[in-house]
């Protein structure tokens, strides 16, 4: 373990029953969150940005009765290293595969992303489909957008330009005050952010390290990933990982028209809508215990057509 992780592994925020430690993955090392029974079904919770594992913190007591909880704090984020070898979703979620292997989880897992979290899920599900039993995706697009609602929408998505252009990217989510607006612009009710809170997200964005690892974030899926969607290359991948869209009713960033699925995935992907903003771990965690509980739980559909 670096002498980084060391220094600051006081620092990390309690939460009770959650237990700590760092693996290796694919040459960093990386901050993995635990509650729950060993033995018990794994269900992997992946954060989004400017977040790190801590978000999770009212959705893990719960699942953690009945489930092995696994919260990483992605590569570059929160306590753990960055990554060295590209910031682009596909080696991203090669990380995300590295880290179920390092952890032994061999077999399919529950999957649940926030934000750019729910976005790496779906491309862990499309490249290593065999590792994902469920997915939830929460405050996020799904890889097949229609375009006549993608389109019209994209100007909601201007804020993320703040984050993407070298130099500037990593300035601006060091200050303070632009996380605080970033996380509260939407939100229902603004007293969730107490500056307690803001703090807990925000002291940790505004380190070098995790403010360079946003910005490449943001640059990575400019760069790439629009180009895939624009492209449809998922279009005609087959993808039958039963999977639950979340969103926000009053989300600024993805609204629910965006996350509503196409007639060519209706037989594995539904969505639902839930009351509050982007950032709904923070605002109404209640919604998407509940959310995810239904749908880890609900029968398996029938087997895909093939496509």
């Amino acid at each position: 373990m670096t002498e980084r992780i060391d220094e600051q592994h006081t620092e990390l925020p309690h939460v009770a029953g959650v237990r700590h430690r760092w693996v290796d993955v694919r040459g960093a090392a990386v901050h993995v969150a635990e509650a729950g029974p060993d033995d018990a079904p794994v269900v992997l919770l992946l954060h989004g940005f400017p977040q790190h594992w801590y978000a999770w913190r009212g959705v893990v007591d719960d699942l953690a009765r009945d489930r092995h909880v696994v919260v990483p704090d992605l590569p570059g984020f929160g306590w753990s290293e960055p990554a060295t070898h590209g910031w682009t979703t596909t080696e991203r979620a090669r990380d995300t595969v590295a880290l179920l292997d390092a952890l032994s989880l061999t077999g399919p897992v529950d999957v649940v992303g926030h934000d750019w979290g729910a976005w790496l899920a779906f491309r862990v599900a499309l490249d290593a489909p065999e590792r994902v039993r469920r997915l939830v995706a929460v405050s996020e697009l799904h890889p097949w957008p229609l375009q006549r609602r993608l389109v019209p929408r994209l100007w909601r998505m201007w804020v993320t330009a703040l984050f993407e252009v070298p130099g500037l990217g990593s300035a601006v989510v060091r200050r303070r005050g632009v996380v605080r607006w970033f996380l509260s612009r939407d939100a229902r009710d603004r007293a969730v952010w107490t500056d307690e809170l803001v703090d807990v997200y925000a002291n940790v964005a505004a380190r070098p390290d995790v403010a360079h690892a946003g910005r490449r974030l943001h640059s990575a899926f400019v760069l790439h990933d629009i180009a895939r969607m624009v492209l449809r290359r998922d279009g005609r991948r087959a993808y039958d990982v039963p999977t639950l869209m979340v969103a926000g009713d009053h989300d600024a960033y993805i609204p629910p028209a965006l996350v509503a699925p196409p007639r060519s995935r209706a037989d594995v992907v539904q969505a639902r809508t839930v009351p509050g903003g982007h950032f709904l771990l923070d605002e109404n965690p209640g919604a998407v215990v509940a959310a995810v509980r239904d749908h880890l739980a609900a029968r398996e559909p029938a087997p895909a057509r093939v496509r």
